[in-house]
């Protein structure tokens, strides 16, 4: 039905208020005689840049004929695209899965929001849609991952949880860290029953069926050591992330070995930080999508992740690990992580991927021992790439969360 058409038989024959409404964002939820299985909302769906994202939801529309998502892009400024590009976005995705199409609806105008179920993901989401979904007693579930506006021990965040928890439609809530588990469980903001904790997180499946033939690797088929950070940008510095100390440890280890190149993928420029120093040895590429990702990746033998806690704001924290990182050693990349908060649940160090300190120092020492012990370079490559095939396959991450939604909605039912 014609959104205008709708809005003029509720609002009287004024089409310039009518209009104006409608492009200033006026969202208006009804429940409509079509009704949902599963409904989904998101801030960036379908941005090629949040493969985790691609991957869920495709998954929960596959498995549920009835469900669609509505987006309010507002994220876009986030990653630094215009928000024009939605809906070129939208087509790009619909001519890639042309049995869903028609299955993203904007945030706007009247909205037929009827469903058994209502999920999305983060915090600060459910927390925007909370009034109508209690409005239209529509139950919910969520995933609670870090970021998003989740915060320890801040009390705004805390007052989202405390209001989302208390609903009379919450019904579960997914966590994949275990810190994040134990806050929950420590601070009584959540009943036990009602946490489901997978580790980890979504990933496109086709990056765990990489051919890594082409894949380039220090003294066997090339003579650069290829060093990556990859990571979005929210602080001038990239304090959060540990691109201040990736700059750091990149000054002084290129004085000390003239055959290693770096290169930064996401939202860091030679503007932020002065690489003078070591200019004609390091590349920027900017934000990229998750499959062309794989094309620089072919190329890195290790990705360092100096990420820290705390940093971008009081209790803001990271997952452990990053989807960049993810990414990397599905490509046979050597990852080097931080994990101050002790969230690994998974991985042994060492064996699938090095630990270090957010420090220079740190950093460096773990470099000269895959340096001067390529042997152990390529163990750890093809071992992390094994265990983050097994973790991240959907058999481990999207088959208990399609598990959930479908008992949810048959106890909904009852």
């Amino acid at each position: 039905m014609n959104v205008f058409r709708v809005i003029r038989r509720k609002l009287g024959n004024n089409l310039p208020v009518i209009k104006y409404l409608y492009h200033q964002g006026f969202f208006f939820p009804y429940k409509g005689l079509i009704k949902n299985d599963v409904l989904i909302f998101d801030d960036i769906f379908p941005h090629p840049a949040s493969g985790f994202r691609l991957e869920e939801f495709r998954h929960v529309f596959e498995n549920f004929e009835k469900s669609k998502v509505i987006v309010e892009p507002t994220a876009y400024r986030i990653v630094g695209t215009p928000v024009e590009n939605h809906q070129n976005h939208i087509n790009e995705f619909e001519e890639q899965y042309k049995s869903l199409k028609n299955k993203i609806k904007l945030r706007k105008g009247f909205v037929n929001i009827n469903s058994k179920l209502f999920y999305c993901v983060f915090i600060n989401n459910i927390f925007r849609n909370l009034s109508w979904l209690e409005k239209h007693k529509i139950p919910f579930v969520f995933t609670l991952y870090p970021g998003g506006g989740f915060q320890l021990n801040e009390i705004p965040s805390d007052d989202k949880l405390k209001k989302v928890f208390l609903s009379p439609m919450f019904r579960k809530v997914i966590v994949t860290q275990k810190i994040t588990h134990a806050y929950l469980l420590d601070k009584k903001l959540c009943d036990p029953e009602k946490i489901e904790f997978i580790f980890g997180g979504v990933v496109p499946q086709v990056s765990l069926k990489k051919d890594l033939k082409e894949k380039k690797n220090y003294l066997d088929n090339k003579t650069t050591f290829d060093i990556c950070f990859c990571a979005a940008k929210y602080m001038s510095k990239g304090e959060d992330k540990g691109y201040d100390v990736f700059i750091e440890f990149a000054m002084e280890i290129a004085n000390k070995y003239d055959f290693i190149k770096f290169h930064v993928v996401g939202g860091f420029t030679e503007e932020d930080i002065d690489i003078a120093p070591i200019k004609d040895k390091i590349s920027f590429y900017g934000y990229q999508n998750f499959e062309s990702l794989g094309a620089i990746y072919k190329n890195m033998d290790i990705l360092i992740s100096p990420n820290k806690a705390f940093i971008l704001g009081k209790g803001a924290f990271d997952g452990f690990p990053l989807g960049t990182v993810v990414e990397a050693a599905l490509n046979g990349v050597v990852v080097l992580i931080t994990d101050e908060l002790k969230q690994n649940n998974a991985f042994v160090p060492d064996i699938d991927l090095i630990l270090i300190e957010s420090k220079k120092e740190s950093i460096i020492k773990q470099v000269i021992k895959l340096i001067e012990n390529p042997e152990r370079l390529y163990a750890i490559s093809n071992n992390g790439r094994s265990k983050f095939e097994n973790v991240y396959s959907n058999e481990i991450q999207m088959s208990p969360r399609i598990a959930l939604l479908q008992n949810e909605i048959a106890r909904n039912i009852k």
